[in-house]
């Protein structure tokens, strides 16, 4: 599940458990990236997770540490959603038609898109972050891999980094209609056949 803009906490400074506290702290400062990372601080990270400045010194001693870890915090989400996206394929009847419908709802999900251009963006300021920065995508590709073949696969996957970017930059993603085509024309090249052709698993066993 991805991080939710704005998400509240209760208003309760005294929080006992180190590591609770600890997971606080990421908490808030993953909330926080996904809103615009270029204003985080220490201060406001303490501010959103409601806890005394020290707190977030004391477990991170630089805002690097605390900005990887809340990096991880993401990337574990996406890895959800990834499992999401893989039952949701399993039970669909592998078609373009299928494939643009769920492409289409992932893109309705602002959250999920803020979580998945927040996680590039930190590869791109910092190369160090890029391997935390490509889980997602190396997800897509396995899952989608179950379905086509790999290069089809990694295709698929970055003409789904392209229309999130576009969903993160636009107030409405691109219609489900262009998604489909260009869906068709990718499994077309995958199960040989012409981009009018509708070809699922079933079909081709």
């Amino acid at each position: 599940m991805s991080v939710k803009q704005g998400s509240t906490r209760p208003n309760s400074p005294q929080v006992r458990n180190p590591e609770d506290r600890r997971q606080r702290i990421v908490e808030a400062a993953a909330e926080l990236l996904t809103e615009g990372g270029g204003r985080l601080t220490h201060r406001l990270v303490a501010q959103r997770a409601d806890v005394p400045l020290g707190s977030t010194t004391y477990y991170f001693a630089t805002l690097d540490d605390l900005v990887e870890q809340a990096l991880q915090h993401l990337a574990v989400q996406t890895d959800a959603e990834l499992d999401e996206v893989a039952q949701a394929l399993a039970d669909s009847d592998g078609s373009p038609e299928a494939i643009a419908a769920l492409m289409h709802e992932h893109l309705q999900d602002a959250d999920r898109v803020r979580t998945e251009t927040t996680l590039y963006a930190a590869g791109i300021e910092r190369p160090e972050l890029r391997e935390i920065s490509r889980r997602w995508f190396k997800g897509l590709v396995a899952v989608l891999s179950e379905f086509v073949d790999t290069e089809t696969a990694q295709l698929m996957a970055v003409f789904a980094d392209g229309v999130t970017l576009h969903a993160s930059l636009h107030d409405e993603p691109i219609d489900r209609a262009a998604i489909e085509r260009v869906t068709r024309l990718l499994l077309a090249g995958s199960y040989g056949t012409s981009p009018d052709s509708t070809v699922t698993e079933t079909e081709k066993s």
